[in-house]
């Protein structure tokens, strides 16, 4: 089992290619070690080796995830769990964003599954790692500017959506609920010395916002958008910027503290959408 103690440790899911890659670059500039998590291993080596030849052996590990399969971000979790008993921080990254309406193999639609369910498995799983963190630990989740004006959640449309639309439709409900959970597990966790934060790194030149998954009208826009290092930033900053320190269960967008509309806000709702998350995300 690991046992450099001085060195704090940062698990990155989705850390391959645009915000990922730049977020990581902050962070191995900041002398944290990085477990770098996404679907392609070979990639994952590669920009691992580029990252030490920066920072020697800044990267501690690289891991292969499908984000979609239960099953699969277990044995992750387990992996990790065994190598390192002690973690800092959790940046939920990783993403989709589809253009037509797909569904996991556990049948939930795949935006919420990914973009939702996988984050919570990731910070359920490995809360006892993250707990042992010597001066408490950080979780920060990638969400979406645009997921504000989602004023209601409806449990079976997130599951099973009877419309889809691009960008508009389940994406940016999935992103809505990765916002309301973060609210939810914030009292939850606080016993374990641990802030949960979600981020907006507003929109930036990725592979997802040139891919087919967003609409013609705003791939239009894409050569005027910042570059990803702009968006990784944001990231970064709600993890470290000493205006956040000690919030917990925040969704920080433009700078600023976004509230949640009043519906999921409700504590009783919020409670009740944890635990049918976590039923629904549950390894059959």
């Amino acid at each position: 089992m690991e046992t450099n103690k001085a060195q704090k440790i940062a698990v990155v899911t989705g850390a391959y290619g645009g915000l990922g890659s730049e977020l990581c670059k902050f962070i191995a500039a900041s002398g944290i070690g990085l477990l770098l998590v996404d679907r392609d291993l070979e990639k994952s080596k590669d920009f691992a080796a580029e990252l030490n030849k920066r920072n020697p052996a800044i990267v501690r590990d690289v891991f292969a995830v499908d984000l979609a399969n239960h099953a699969d971000i277990k044995r992750l979790t387990g992996e990790i769990r065994a190598k390192y008993s002690k973690l800092d921080f959790l940046f939920n990254n990783a993403g989709v964003l589809t253009e037509t309406m797909q569904f996991s193999g556990h049948g939930n639609e795949l935006h919420f599954e990914v973009n939702t369910l996988a984050p919570l498995q990731l910070i359920d799983q490995l809360r006892p790692a993250l707990k042992n963190s010597d001066d408490g630990a950080i979780i920060v989740s990638t969400s979406a500017g645009i997921s504000k004006g989602v004023e209601k959640l409806d449990w079976n449309n997130l599951i099973k959506p009877t419309e889809f639309k691009k960008l508009y439709g389940p994406y940016v409900n999935s992103k809505q609920a990765l916002n309301v959970l973060t609210a939810a597990l914030s009292s939850e966790i606080e016993s374990d010395k641990i802030i949960i934060r979600a981020a907006d790194p507003g929109p930036n030149k990725t592979r997802l916002t040139k891919g087919a998954g967003t609409p013609l009208w705003m791939r239009l826009f894409y050569l005027f958008l910042p570059s990803p290092d702009k968006g990784a930033k944001k990231i970064f900053d709600v993890a470290f910027a000493p205006e956040w320190a000690n919030k917990t269960g925040i969704f920080v967008s433009d700078q600023k503290i976004q509230t949640l509309p009043a519906s999921l806000a409700d504590g009783e709702f919020q409670s009740e959408f944890l635990r049918r998350c976590r039923e629904r995300a549950a390894i059959l």
